[in-house]
């Protein structure tokens, strides 16, 4: 059963430690991450959640996961992207855009990194319960993706999309 650290909206650490499932209250949080992989190509690398995901399944997204109990979001951003991806990510190649928290139903302090990395899609290994599809994609293709729900949307994903494209911009 996983576990997670639960912290208070500020990021503070509370010192308790909730399973899975358990539900928080309203003034509890626990933290999360997502990955936007980029290449040399200023394309992004997407998934496409299985379809036996409890949550948005068969939806294209960007890796995501939630911090295991005693784990930074760098941490688990690494070790979701080898699990999900079967890619290994050094903590040099991850760089923090934005947190932001969400104060819905879930209760995540969710951290955006952007990943340099070129990967090519033979070498990925999907973990099948949780990823059906990868592929890369540009800018462009993402937004029609979004603007046609076939996309993950969150409301502040228009706005991490131009830091991505602003970082992709440096490299």
């Amino acid at each position: 059963m996983e576990r997670w650290d639960i912290y208070d909206k500020y990021g503070n650490p509370t010192g308790r430690i909730m399973e899975k499932g358990s539900m928080t209250s309203v003034e509890e949080y626990h933290l999360a991450m997502e990955a936007w992989i980029i290449n040399s190509k200023k394309e992004l690398l997407i998934q496409q959640r299985s379809k036996h995901c409890e949550i948005l399944p068969g939806i294209w997204s960007h890796t995501t996961g939630r911090m295991m109990a005693g784990e930074t979001p760098a941490d688990g951003c690494i070790r979701e992207i080898k699990e999900e991806l079967g890619i290994s990510v050094k903590e040099e190649e991850i760089h923090f855009i934005r947190r932001i928290i969400r104060e819905d139903s879930y209760r995540l302090i969710w951290d955006i990194y952007i990943v340099k990395k070129n990967v090519l899609l033979s070498d990925i290994k999907l973990q099948e319960q949780e990823v059906a599809k990868v592929k890369w994609v540009s800018v462009e293709k993402l937004k029609n993706l979004i603007d046609n729900r076939e996309f993950f949307e969150y409301p502040e994903i228009y706005e991490v999309l131009s830091y991505v494209e602003s970082f992709m911009e440096l490299v």
